[in-house]
């Protein structure tokens, strides 16, 4: 019995978790793996086997227990801490690139052939050159229209392959994987892709609405404990009889900027978020030019985005390299790609696609396939990334 006067505290039952825990489980994670970094991009349908199984055993090792498979025994897996889901997107590399230059076929572009057989690519017809539209007028449009469907089945089956030895490399590693190829199985889906409407005057949105249709599905798997594995495609234009390509890039730009509003209401939903994106490629992160081509080339650490104008500066209170600092300039040389048979814009496109994300309030990092600072990014250490030897953030600044 407790003596006269003395306080007495009920027992008050035991609280569940912080909130923020459970959400923490419930983060989703995009990686968005460059072709190049998984293929010898100059060699046709050529994989880069040592970094395919470095990215595998990575993906085994971060992601969440819920997604290995029931049998083996994991020894890498730490199970300290909230681990995230992720979708992986990956680009085509030399399985795709090949066959779609060979065919004309390129990112919200076209293929037209001549009356000589003459390959010429533009968004439209008004964007050739007059002297071979006018040859393009008397061809047959059946042949046109056959010429393109014979590219767009032979880049799909292509970039199938690589999808699949993805997809085996995972299942090898422990990791459930499925393959999602979204160009001709995702209805309304075309290949401008992403959250652009098409430059023609079109007011179509349909797009944007296979976008949806295609986060839907992805949201299906991993619902089911399975990491879906998406990747570039080649796919229908928004007139149904031409064939382009819809990028990786531009599928990851699609899925993270149009999740919430795909999937956000939906039943068993859980308020699943997309917490950050990873762009794997084969360079450190952003540089101030084109590391290949320029040897003064500077790496910049951390990139600030204005979420009203998309504006990019470089936030140099971040930035730790070698160099006059004062001398550094706040703009990018950003170029194409150095591939020569890269058909999706490079990291021009690459950057385009970061910018887009980070303006909803989701961060992007860029780093480099294979480094111990790529490893940390996905295990979830941002807290260093000043420190580490690769790998750009970009954020939104905090006056927007």
């Amino acid at each position: 019995m407790p003596k006269p006067g003395a306080h007495v505290q009920n027992e008050q039952p035991r609280e569940e978790a912080p909130k923020k825990r459970v959400e923490e489980k419930e983060k989703i994670i995009i990686l968005k793996i460059g072709g190049s970094s998984i293929t010898h991009k100059g060699e046709e349908e050529t994989l880069n086997t040592e970094s395919l199984n470095w990215f595998a055993r990575l993906i085994a090792s971060s992601v969440n227990e819920s997604f290995l498979s029931s049998s083996g025994t994991y020894n890498n897996v730490d199970s300290s801490r909230s681990k995230p889901k992720f979708i992986v997107v990956h680009g085509a590399g030399s399985f795709g690139h090949h066959s779609a230059k060979r065919y004309g076929l390129r990112c919200g572009k076209a293929v037209y052939i001549d009356e000589l057989g003459t390959a010429v690519t533009g968004t439209s017809q008004s964007d050739i050159n007059p002297s071979k539209r006018q040859k393009i007028g008397h061809h047959d449009e059946t042949i046109n229209r056959q010429y393109q469907m014979e590219g767009l089945s032979k880049t799909r089956q292509s970039v199938q392959k690589l999808n699949t030895a993805v997809v085996n490399s995972l299942i090898a590693n422990g990791v459930n994987a499925v393959g999602i190829s979204p160009g001709m199985s995702t209805p309304l889906l075309r290949a401008h892709g992403g959250t652009s409407l098409p430059n023609d005057g079109d007011d179509d949105n349909d797009s944007v609405e296979g976008m949806k249709l295609l986060c839907q599905s992805i949201h299906q798997s991993l619902q089911a404990g399975l990491v879906p594995i998406v990747h570039g495609d080649a796919c229908l234009l928004y007139d149904s009889i031409r064939a382009g390509i819809l990028g990786g890039d531009t599928l990851a730009e699609g899925i993270a900027t149009l999740w919430d509003e795909s999937v956000g209401n939906r039943k068993n939903s859980r308020g699943d978020k997309i917490s950050r994106v990873i762009f794997i490629t084969d360079v450190a992160g952003v540089f101030s030019a084109d590391p290949k081509a320029d040897p003064n080339a500077v790496l910049v650490r951390s990139l600030k985005v204005d979420r009203n104008t998309g504006e990019v500066m470089i936030d140099k209170s971040n930035d730790n390299s070698d160099g006059n600092e004062g001398e550094r300039s706040a703009t990018l040389n950003v170029g194409e790609s150095s591939h020569a048979h890269d058909v999706t814009g490079g990291l021009k496109a690459k950057l385009g696609a970061a910018v887009t994300i980070v303006q909803t309030g989701i961060s992007v990092i860029i780093t480099q396939c294979g480094s111990q600072s790529t490893e940390k990014f996905v295990k979830g250490d941002w807290t260093t990334v000043s420190d580490l030897e690769g790998g750009t953030l970009l954020s939104h600044s905090s006056s927007s």
